[in-house]
């Protein structure tokens, strides 16, 4: 071990809940477009990821269900951010070990 401080089974629980709600390819695409561009309606969502509405819809509802996601209603369009910034630091851990890059 490195030293470091054992890490709580409450926060280990609560971590792999996160980590299993975002471990999808599609989610984490959605999740890096919304760290790099701020709030977007479903319809840019999708169109950017390439994704059906409802494909997108389903992942988008499970996101915010998880409250990793928040929604915000104008109108007729639902707009999509991230409401808890511990997974922009996944985001942001991925970049810097390169993962896609291996």
């Amino acid at each position: 071990m490195s030293g470091q401080d054992t890490i709580s089974v409450s926060t280990v629980q609560d971590a792999a809940k996160v980590l299993k709600c975002i471990g999808h390819p599609v989610r984490l695409r959605i999740i890096e477009l919304l760290d790099n561009d701020g709030e977007k309606t479903v319809t840019e969502i999708q169109e950017t990821v390439g994704l059906e509405q409802a494909t997108a819809s389903q992942h988008l509802n499970l996101m915010r269900d998880k409250r990793i996601l928040k929604a915000r209603r104008d109108g007729v369009h639902v707009y999509y951010d991230i409401s808890d910034e511990k997974v922009v630091r996944v985001i942001d851990c991925l970049r810097a070990c390169d993962v896609a890059g291996r």
